[in-house]
């Protein structure tokens, strides 16, 4: 779990609780319903002391949002507030964070037992389908604090559609692929950008290569995937090169975009894995909080391309 802060909603289990409940119950599902789904996607995280209390918190938080709190989610929340309490108790109170922590938890325990705001009415929020074609490359130049840091400013990020996938809440998201240029200059045809570096966004373990897998039918859904030429690695790994860019709206796209023209048949990046999922690819907002795309990229490039993360200290071939 990412976890950014002390805040409830500072954490990637609360927020995909919350999108997730919210989603299914505008869609017309029951507390009831979604709450057994939730469980059942969750199940990983039940006995986790670290992640659970952040499911059930955003949990019950929602559904007293929404005005469903169900009695057992209240019940959850407050036995893992009630655990977390104790624990800070026996820290110092003097101490920012343990402070800053213990009010989180007695704002909600207070909001929990507080009586419930009217059951909201199901709200259709207005989508956007972002209108980038296949093979549609815009130019993107770094010139933020982190690009100087990094001897990378004035060149550019490549960004190519090849896919596109939805995002809550039915928002029509391309899927991508992104270049580093070597210089600063925009590529002006498919052979300059075939040139340029792609970056690597994450990596899969080769022995979680068949995942997610089919349960209805487990057995059968690896003996298909077992036929594909899985390619790690001077490392054992199997990269991954797709973003999953959140273009939800016209407003949130950078004006400063450049567009450089369709190279729908650009090579692809070698011994590329492609999740079988597209809710495993890496998922990269203009601006969350503190990072942008600038930054996150930038992040990914280092520690991937130049093999600066922990990752990379055994080299198997």
């Amino acid at each position: 779990m990412g976890s950014w802060g002390l805040e409830l909603y500072q954490n990637d289990t609360s927020l995909d609780v919350r999108d997730e409940f919210e989603t299914l119950f505008r869609a017309g599902k029951t507390a009831q319903e979604i709450t057994g789904k939730l469980m059942e996607d969750y199940r990983s995280l039940m006995g986790d002391t670290e992640e659970e209390p952040s499911f059930w918190f955003s949990l019950a938080d929602t559904q007293w949002d929404l005005g469903v709190l169900l009695p057992a989610v209240q019940e959850k929340a407050l036995y893992w507030i009630d655990k977390e309490r104790g624990m800070l108790d026996r820290q110092a109170a003097d101490m920012p964070s343990t402070a800053r922590r213990t009010k989180v938890l007695d704002d909600l325990r207070a909001k929990l037992l507080s009586p419930q705001p009217p059951v909201k009415k199901h709200v259709k929020k207005r989508t956007y389908t972002c209108p980038w074609k296949l093979g549609d490359v815009f130019a993107y130049r770094l010139e933020s604090d982190l690009a100087k840091e990094r001897g990378l400013y004035g060149r550019y990020f490549l960004i190519r559609k090849v896919d596109e996938g939805t995002w809550y809440p039915g928002h029509i998201v391309p899927i991508v692929y992104v270049k580093i240029t070597g210089g600063t200059n925009i590529p002006s045809n498919v052979e300059e950008y075939d040139r340029a570096e792609y970056v690597q966004t994450w990596f899969t373990k080769y022995e979680d290569r068949f995942f997610p897998i089919d349960m209805s039918r487990p057995q059968e859904d690896i003996a298909e995937k077992s036929r594909i030429d899985y390619q790690v690695d001077a490392y054992g790994f199997l990269p991954q090169y797709r973003v999953t860019l959140l273009n939800t709206s016209k407003k949130v796209i950078p004006e400063s975009l450049i567009y450089v023209g369709s190279f729908p048949n650009a090579v692809p990046p070698q011994k590329e894995f492609i999740p079988h999922a597209k809710e495993n690819i890496v998922t990269v907002s203009w601006k969350r909080f503190d990072e942008t795309f600038e930054t996150k990229m930038i992040k990914c490039y280092c520690g991937h391309n130049l093999r600066e993360l922990s990752i990379y200290k055994n080299q198997l071939i």
